[in-house]
């Protein structure tokens, strides 16, 4: 058979597939040493209609028995995929490379980089720097607790190339170093404490495309449930039990409000909001050595 003169992205929009420029963006998240608890607390906020393609590498040992596809997939909608040698990248799927190893991205394909260069781990640098080299400004690139530096050059590969960059707040971080070097002499776009990061990128990624927002879709929930409450509340006369619940109902839904009110203002006035206290999550033990 004679062998095709298409490219591989010509190939790809021919079968109908998402191309390298179809996807409207491409998030990327680094992690080591207290990375899979982290991951966890992330993926659980991702909607299933996620208009982004998720690449996670977590530094983990060659041949190490723990499979991100079975310990992450319990706590996300999206599906995991775990890279063999090469695959489609599509929006709304996680995918995860091999131990150790990591991937480049090439004509709407995240193929695994067998190999690794003797030293200090720099996987999750090759990982930023090849993302940002194939989608520029689409890519969000995310730096989580782990010792040592990788992730800082790909980060800075990615502020050039015109994406975001955010990494986790190093004063809550369980382990500091990564995030703390990566904001050296870098404008990081986003800290976050990590009970943040999950729904700041759920928003981001819809900054370019026309889709209703999570925070969207709950006002527009909210204000449904107003509406019940009010109706209920009118016709609760002949039970005077059931009109004083739904009473107090929309007084607790007034303070709500008021409150978010406030940190409207505090916004506009440039103080800081507090965050609240992250859940904890057994992980498997993180490799040291990378």
């Amino acid at each position: 058979m004679p062998k095709s003169s298409l490219t591989a992205e010509e190939r790809l929009q021919r079968q109908g597939q998402p191309s390298a420029s179809g996807i409207q963006n491409l998030i990327v998240i680094g992690a080591s040493a207290g990375g899979h608890q982290a991951l966890v607390e992330i993926l659980k906020s991702f909607p299933a209609d996620m208009p982004a393609a998720v690449v996670i590498l977590l530094h983990r040992a060659l041949g190490s028995p723990h499979s991100l596809k079975e310990s992450l997939g319990r706590f996300t909608r999206l599906p995991i995929v775990a890279i063999e040698d090469q695959d489609l990248l599509e929006q709304g799927f996680i995918f995860v490379p091999p131990p150790a190893m990591t991937a480049l991205f090439r004509d709407g394909m995240i193929t695994v980089e067998h190999g690794s260069p003797a030293g200090p781990a720099t996987t999750i640098n090759r990982l930023f720097t090849s993302a940002a080299q194939g989608y520029k400004e689409r890519v969000i690139g995310v730096v989580l607790t782990g010792l040592l530096r990788d992730g800082t050059e790909g980060l800075r590969a990615v502020h050039e190339a015109g994406g975001l960059t955010m990494v986790q707040d190093p004063l809550e971080a369980k382990y500091a170093d990564m995030p703390t070097n990566a904001m050296e002499d870098l404008p990081v776009t986003f800290c976050l404490n990590l009970a943040e990061i999950g729904p700041a990128l759920e928003l981001l990624v819809r900054r370019t495309a026309q889709f209703e927002t999570g925070l969207e879709v709950a006002i527009r929930t909210l204000r449904d449930r107003v509406a019940l409450l009010v109706r209920l509340a009118e016709q609760s006369w002949r039970n005077p039990g059931t009109g004083t619940f739904l009473e107090n109902e929309l007084a607790s839904l007034r303070r709500e409000i008021l409150s978010i009110d406030d940190l409207l203002k505090a916004s506009v006035l440039g103080k800081p909001a507090a965050a609240s206290p992250d859940p904890q999550v057994d992980e498997p033990q993180p490799d040291r050595t990378e």
